[in-house]
């Protein structure tokens, strides 16, 4: 009794530090609470504060261009990107205002939605640098954590400071069916009993680590009113992250199926319908076989199934645990395709009469821009001048955090190439600060010496030098991955290859990447793959792979890790040939030695090349 009364009391304790107003002086000598107790009430208040004060300025009040309506939204990166509600901009239309906790509005347009999965990603205008709010890992999230969901309920914020709830996360891994053909799914989220009302849809949930766990979008509501109930659901942000970069490059969004379905039956997960085309049956599904694991996860049922695919994007690269009838075991990989969704009709109005109408005509407008977006063809970029501005701002990010200053200098890299482990040949790599870079690679007996000069291209073999068009450097595995690793050391990065997109979202060495498409004016499509966060989940965009193809089926692809400081540059001491979507890996060359070089001398490169 003893125990049990102590723990009560701590519980006791904790909610009244959540709970009481943020002063300690309405504590009374009438609530027995010794100085210590008092000073944990404090310290948990202030705790809470802090946490509200850390996120509080990222949240945005989101109104149409006649600064109407209501729905809410976060900003997720100082650039004045912001992730909202795909429902909210159906309303709000493709531009409109957005009103910050420093009283101001800020003008805002649309990039990219995702009508399956109810998210939206709008560009705030108007700032510099605007507070932003990093994306946390949902996977973390357990229930009865404390939840903060912020935004503009019933457009209370008239001074665009947002309305904060607390709550607990009452539920994890939920499924809310959706609305119409495929739409406003919400698959694997997260339910939360801190109030969420109409207004408050596309803002943010927050942990006290001042993390975004989640995108606050429906709620379970009385019929009357429509007044929260304790029943919300949110988007995890482990989901969002997946489509960050196919929003970014202003597509609209469908999400993946692999056109397989599965049923339980006696206790397993088993095919129980399969399109005979499907790349999933090409690579071997048949009906009857049982499904163990997706996407890494060992699967118990049918909706567990159900709840995981619907969290990725359309040409995801998917991985499959399969048990065949005669039990053997099988990894697939393949890509998904997208689900469909329902054309909307073009709207006239009532006879020609809503267009004399000025506010009619307006609201009509909006309904046809709308319309516009919804019948693109899923998976097109649509604005191309706008994702390179995104790309230019990702290749930005890479530089910054790879190059720390403007030294003038050589990073030189020596290490070996390597076959299944065994030693086949050494590789040495210049890379200069002026661009030019040079590669001694001896493998098998056979000595190559690939060389850019800052214009042009040459391979020197069997003591002869001759230049090479960028197509026949690019497929030269030892040169293309030195091309990519110096490419930062250029005013704008991977400008040598050609015109630059964001192509969409990718997984690469098994995590989160953008999947960049590089397309020259001649010579081959490059592509190169960027990750979006680091080993404990924060945002990080550094490259992690490159391939003349998406799916590094032939000419395969170069992997990069092991990223180390060298001078001024971080640069990655291992690099691996790899083929297919599993990345297999044929060989990798391994750094064991590296310096950097502040005489940038002319004896580094072979005397009859031209100097940059």
């Amino acid at each position: 009794m003893i125990k049990q009364h102590i723990g009560m009391r701590f519980v006791f304790l904790w909610l009244v530090g959540i709970l009481v107003a943020p002063s300690c002086q309405l504590l009374s000598a009438d609530d027995d609470l010794s100085l210590e107790e008092q000073q944990r009430v404090t310290a948990i208040e202030r705790y809470r504060i802090k946490a509200i004060n850390q996120v509080i300025q990222s949240v945005v009040a989101i109104y149409d261009e006649d600064r109407q309506g209501g729905g809410s939204g976060v900003i997720i990166d100082p650039s004045g990107i912001v992730l909202t509600n795909h429902h909210v901009i159906m309303g709000a239309g493709v531009k409109g205002w957005g009103g910050l906790a420093d009283g101001k509005l800020y003008q805002w347009k649309l990039i990219g939605t995702d009508p399956g999965g109810d998210l939206a990603i709008i560009q705030l205008e108007g700032k510099a640098v605007f507070p932003a709010t990093p994306l946390g890992n949902s996977d973390e999230v357990k229930v009865g954590d404390w939840a903060l969901a912020m935004g503009n309920p019933f457009i209370l914020t008239e001074d665009q400071a947002p309305t904060v709830t607390l709550g607990i996360v009452s539920g994890v891994k939920r499924y809310q069916p959706g609305a119409g053909q495929n739409q406003l799914v919400y698959g694997n989220c997260i339910q939360v009993d801190s109030s969420i009302n109409p207004g408050n849809s596309g803002g943010p949930l927050f942990n006290f680590k001042g993390e975004v766990i989640g995108i606050n979008g429906r709620g379970s509501f009385k019929e009357r009113g429509r007044v929260n109930v304790g029943l919300g659901y949110a988007i995890s942000a482990n989901q969002i992250k997946n489509f960050i970069p196919d929003l970014l490059a202003t597509k609209l969004v469908e999400h993946a199926t692999l056109d397989a379905s599965f049923s339980d039956r006696g206790g397993k997960v088993v095919c129980s319908q399969l399109n005979r085309d499907a790349p999933v049956a090409v690579a071997g599904l048949d009906l009857g076989d049982e499904l163990l694991e997706f996407e890494g996860e060992k699967v118990k049922n049918a909706n567990q199934f159900t709840n995981l695919i619907c969290t990725l994007p359309e040409d995801w690269p998917t991985e499959l645990l399969i048990r065949k009838q005669d039990g053997t075991e099988r990894q697939i990989t393949v890509r998904t395709f997208g689900l469909p969704y329902a054309k909307p009709r073009p709207r006239s109005g009532q006879n020609g009469k809503d267009e004399k109408d000025p506010e009619k005509k307006k609201q009509l407008e909006r309904q046809r821009q709308m319309v516009a977006l919804l019948s693109a063809n899923p998976g097109d970029i649509r604005h191309p001048e706008i994702n390179r501005g995104y790309a230019q701002l990702i290749l930005e990010q890479w530089k910054k955090s790879v190059r720390t200053d403007s030294s003038v200098g050589v990073a030189k890299l020596t290490g070996k190439i390597l076959k299944g482990g065994k030693e086949r040949g050494t590789h040495e790599t210049w890379l200069a600060s002026d661009g030019r870079i040079r590669v001694n690679q001896v493998e098998d007996d056979q000595q190559l010496v690939y060389q850019y000069d800052g214009d042009s291209f040459w391979v020197t073999e069997e003591g002869k030098t001759t230049e090479l068009p960028l197509q026949a450097a690019q497929s030269r595995w030892g040169f293309n991955q030195a091309l990519m690793m110096g490419s930062v050391l250029r005013e704008k990065p991977l400008k040598l290859f050609g015109r630059v997109l964001i192509d969409g979202s990718d997984k690469a060495m098994g995590k989160n990447a953008y999947r960049f498409k590089v397309v020259p004016s001649e010579g081959d499509t490059v592509y190169c793959w960027f990750s979006m966060y680091d080993s404990q989940g924060r945002p990080k965009v550094n490259l992690v792979k490159s391939s003349l193809e998406k799916d590094c089926l032939i000419a395969g692809g170069s992997t990069f890790a092991s990223w180390t400081q060298v001078g001024p540059l971080r640069l990655p001491l291992k690099r691996q040939k790899i083929s297919g979507l599993k990345e297999n890996v044929e060989l990798q060359v391994v750094d064991s030695d590296f310096e950097w070089l502040e005489d940038v001398g002319d004896e580094l490169f072979l005397a009859n090349l031209k100097k940059k």
